[in-house]
């Protein structure tokens, strides 16, 4: 007994040694995980330092308007990427829950030197921004309401000007509704609403209806976030050619009548289609390293003479907005 109790206190022995290895293998290996979460919160915050020392330039400069920095050059592309990232970094909330996406523009012209630009001017131009992003807001009449992304773009330029072309992005919640969910069938597009004999949703279509699915399914960052490097693709229909699709022979809709205008009824089925469709074109188009912001999705129509008869080409196009978001330790500021 006393040779049968020795062997089983060394198996035991051997076996809270095995677990104890075990364990600080994975403790170690927690630790591993741990240190790369946070070295991409220390490149955040690398990066978010960049853009407030940038923001601290252009308030001094405001502030003491004779500096010597106010001379200080800066390539366009740069300046262009610092303003719209320091507007995303104070004003936008990319983690902010929405329903709808209300876009607004406006443009900024300002004076370039062989593809530079002063302090100065940058400072002028950011203000310009501020001042557009404040009145895009206060058009808005939704009670719950903000800033999500700011887009500036080289709009145009020649050797003594450039025109950025600003577009801001607010998360509205201010459901009406009408249309939510996917029960019901609507019209394809002209903002006919619904196709079921009651005579509601006028004001809007299927495109809306597709757009509004897709977008309910793109991820979220949690906590305080904003975009850099925010870009769009324009996609047409033709652009995505379907081999499987049971209602037509692209990943978006296209109808193409003649003689006699029948708006197309698209039922809950094929506007389920659609919106997965659409979210496949969005991950065919999806740059590296960045997330999708936004679906926008519009019909539109060409009307055309087919001798003898009237014919019309109408179809759903889309443009999708990315972004990279990053993390922050700031919330947004009010406008």
């Amino acid at each position: 007994m006393k040779r049968i109790s020795i062997f089983i206190l060394f198996a035991i022995i051997t076996m809270i040694a095995s677990v104890v290895v075990i364990s600080c293998q994975k403790d170690h290996a927690t630790t591993d995980n741990n240190v790369e979460q946070n070295r991409q919160t220390f490149k955040d915050l690398q990066l978010e330092k960049r853009i407030l020392a940038f923001r601290d330039q252009i308030d001094l400069i405001r502030d003491n308007p004779n500096l010597k920095s106010g001379n200080e050059p800066m390539s366009l592309d740069s300046a262009v990427w610092y303003i719209e990232a320091a507007s995303n970094l104070t004003y936008g909330d990319a983690a902010f829950e929405r329903e709808e996406l209300v876009f607004d523009s406006s443009f900024i012209e300002v004076p370039v030197t062989g593809g530079e630009i002063l302090m100065a001017d940058i400072q002028m131009a950011y203000d310009q921004v501020v001042d557009s992003l404040s009145a895009h807001n206060t058009a808005i009449s939704a009670s719950q309401k903000q800033l999500i992304v700011a887009d500036i773009a080289l709009k145009e330029t020649d050797e003594d000007h450039a025109v950025l072309a600003l577009t801001s992005g607010f998360g509205i919640i201010e459901t009406d509704g009408v249309g939510l969910g996917n029960t019901y069938p609507w019209y394809w597009g002209w903002e006919l609403g619904r196709c079921d004999g009651s005579g509601l949703g006028v004001g809007k279509d299927a495109a809306d209806i597709i757009a509004q699915l897709a977008n309910a399914n793109i991820s979220l960052p949690g906590g305080s976030a904003y975009y850099t490097d925010v870009s769009f693709e324009w996609v047409n229909y033709w652009d995505v050619p379907a081999e499987n699709n049971p209602y037509g022979d692209y990943l978006l809709f296209h109808d193409f009548q003649q003689w006699t205008l029948n708006h197309k009824c698209m039922s809950p089925e094929e506007i389920a289609y659609y919106a997965n469709a659409l979210q496949t074109i969005g991950n065919m188009y999806q740059p590296i390293n960045k997330d999708i912001i936004w679906y926008f999705l519009w019909d539109d129509t060409a009307y055309g003479l087919c001798e003898p008869y009237d014919c019309w080409d109408m179809a759903h196009f889309a443009k999708i907005k990315y972004g990279i978001w990053h993390t922050s330790n700031n919330p947004p500021a009010d406008l």
